[in-house]
C-alpha cells in the first residue's frame, strides 16, 4: 500500500447522512479518518483499498454527525430530583443555588465527568458547560478537567452575577462584573484553547445582572473576540427586573447597547416575541432551545418554528440535570419535535430532519465551528456518531430520521468519534474511565454532599 493510503480509522458498510449543503445519503458507504479529519468519503468499503489502524464495520448502523448539547449545567447532575414539581425561582432556591454554594471541587469533577460521559453515550460529541458558582476558581479548574478528560470537544462558559440577591441568588455567586471579566482572562492564561477547548463568558440571567454588567462584559468580548450566552426570556421573572429599573423590555435593552451580535447564543427564549425574532436573525444571534426543563418547570414552550422561518439559527441543549434529570440528547430530541406539533397542532410544523440538524448543523454555527463540525465532509473534524437500530424500541428501521428522533434511547448508540478517536464504543468509554466506578464515587460524594 502506498503511505498516503494509510489512515487512522474507516468505518465502513454504514448507512450516511452528511447533513452537508447538498443533503447527500449514502445507503452504503465509508468514511475514513486521517489524524482528526475526515479524509474520505465513498459509497464503497474503503478497507479495500486502504489500510487502517482500526476498521469498524457498521454494517446495518447509520452514521451521522455527532450532536452538540448548547447548554448544560455540570454541577446539577448530583442534584437529580430535587426541588422536582416546583417552578424556575423556587425550583432554584430549593435545589441549585444552596447545594450549588456548598460542592466541592471533587464533585463538581465528578458531576462534570458524569454529565459528558452520559451526553457522549446519548450521541453527543461536543458540550457548552454554563458555568455560574463562581465562589472559588478551583470549582472551575476542577469542572475543566472532569470534562477534558472524557475526549469530549468541550466549551466552557464563565459566566457571572453582579445583582439578584433579592431573588434568592446567594451573596457567594455575586461579583463585579470586571472582576469576572479577569477571572475569564486569567483561565484563558491557565488553559490552552484549540478546536477541543475553548472558553467563553456571559451573564448568567436577566435578574441578575445590570446594565452596567452587560457593558463591562460587551466591551471585553469585543475587544477580545469572546463569544458569550445568557439565560434569556425563560419566564416572565426576566422581564421583571429590566421594566422597573430601565423601563423597557431585556432585548430592547440588549439592542441598544449593541449586545446582540453573531457571538451570541441565547437560551430558553421562551417568550420571544415577533420583534425579538426578527432581531435575532437580523444580528446572527443563536438560540439554545432547552425543551425538557422548560417543561419540567412549567416555563412554556419557544416558537422554534417562527424561529427558523425567520432565518434564526437554533441549536439544542439539555440544560442542567436537576431541570431535566438526565443529560439524554435523544431524548432532547424527540420533545423537542413533539411539544412544536402539538402546540401548533401540526404534525407537519417541524421535521425529524430538522431536530437532527438542530443538533448537528445548529449546534456546529452556535458554537462558532460551522467551519469544522456539524456535517460530515471531506476537511472537516472526524465528529461522528454510529446509530444502530437494530434493538426492540427502534426496529423495524424504515425512515432513519425518523428512527433517531422518536424511537431511540442511548442503547442505539454503538459509537461516538470525537476528533477522529473513538470515545465510547459498545457500551466501554476511553482512557480507562469505567461507568460503574464512577457511579461508585459519586455516591460517596452524594452522601457527603446530603450529609
Amino acid at each position: 500500500m502506498e503511505e498516503n493510503n494509510k489512515l487512522d480509522l474507516i468505518v465502513k458498510n454504514a448507512q450516511i447522512y452528511t447533513m452537508d449543503p447538498d443533503q447527500r445519503i449514502l445507503t452504503r458507504g465509508s468514511v475514513a479518518v486521517r489524524g482528526d479529519s475526515i479524509a474520505m468519503i465513498e459509497p464503497a468499503d474503503l478497507s479495500e483499498t486502504c489500510t487502517a489502524d482500526q476498521v469498524i464495520d457498521a454494517d446495518g448502523m447509520i452514521l451521522f454527525p455527532g450532536f452538540i448539547d448548547t447548554h448544560i449545567h455540570f454541577f446539577q447532575s448530583f442534584l437529580k430530583g430535587l426541588g422536582a414539581d416546583h417552578r424556575l425561582i423556587e425550583w432554584l432556591n430549593l435545589s441549585a443555588l444552596p447545594y450549588g454554594t456548598k460542592m466541592t471541587p471533587r464533585q463538581h469533577e465528578l458531576a462534570a465527568r458524569l454529565a459528558s460521559m452520559e451526553a457522549l453515550k446519548s450521541g453527543c460529541t461536543a458540550i457548552c458547560e454554563f458555568f455560574y458558582t463562581n465562589q472559588d476558581p478551583e470549582l472551575a479548574y476542577a469542572c475543566i478537567e472532569g470534562m477534558r478528560s472524557t475526549g469530549i470537544r468541550s466549551v466552557f462558559i464563565r459566566t457571572f452575577q453582579d445583582t439578584g440577591e433579592e431573588y434568592g441568588m446567594p451573596s457567594a455567586f455575586i461579583e463585579p462584573a470586571s472582576k469576572a471579566m479577569r477571572e475569564v482572562a486569567a483561565l484563558k492564561k491557565r488553559y490552552k484553547e484549540d478546536d477541543m477547548f475553548s472558553i467563553w463568558t456571559g451573564p448568567d440571567v436577566t435578574w441578575s445582572t445590570t446594565k452596567e454588567g452587560y457593558q463591562t462584559m460587551l466591551e471585553y468580548c469585543l475587544s477580545e473576540n469572546v463569544r458569550y450566552s445568557m439565560h434569556l426570556k425563560e419566564t416572565e421573572v426576566d422581564n421583571e427586573m429590566c421594566f422597573r429599573n430601565y423601563g423597557k423590555d431585556i432585548v430592547d435593552l440588549l439592542e441598544e447597547i449593541g449586545f446582540l451580535t453573531d457571538k451570541m447564543l441565547a437560551v430558553h427564549c421562551v417568550n420571544l416575541t415577533e420583534k425579538d425574532i426578527r432581531r435575532f436573525a437580523e444580528h446572527g444571534v443563536s438560540v439554545s432551545h432547552n425543551p425538557e426543563p422548560n417543561l419540567y418547570l412549567g416555563s412554556g414552550v419557544p416558537p422554534v418554528p417562527e424561529c427558523l422561518r425567520a432565518g434564526v439559527n437554533v441549536a439544542l441543549g439539555t440544560d442542567g440535570a436537576a431541570s431535566n434529570n438526565s443529560t439524554d440528547m435523544l431524548e432532547t430530541m424527540k420533545l423537542a419535535a413533539l411539544i412544536q406539533k402539538g402546540i401548533h397542532r401540526d404534525a407537519s410544523v417541524i421535521t425529524a430532519d430538522q431536530v437532527i440538524r438542530m443538533a448537528a448543523c445548529g449546534g456546529a454555527k452556535a458554537i462558532g465551528m460551522e467551519h469544522l463540525v456539524g456535517t460530515l465532509e471531506i476537511g472537516k473534524k472526524a465528529d461522528m456518531v454510529l446509530f444502530d437500530p437494530r434493538h426492540l424500541k427502534s426496529f423495524p428501521n424504515h425512515d432513519a430520521e425518523a428512527t433517531v428522533v422518536y424511537a431511540s434511547s442511548e442503547e442505539n448508540i454503538d459509537t461516538t468519534i470525537v476528533n477522529g478517536k473513538v470515545v465510547y464504543h459498545k457500551g466501554i468509554f476511553s482512557g480507562g474511565i469505567s461507568e460503574a466506578e464512577l457511579i461508585r464515587e459519586i455516591a460517596a460524594e452524594v452522601r457527603k454532599m446530603l450529609g
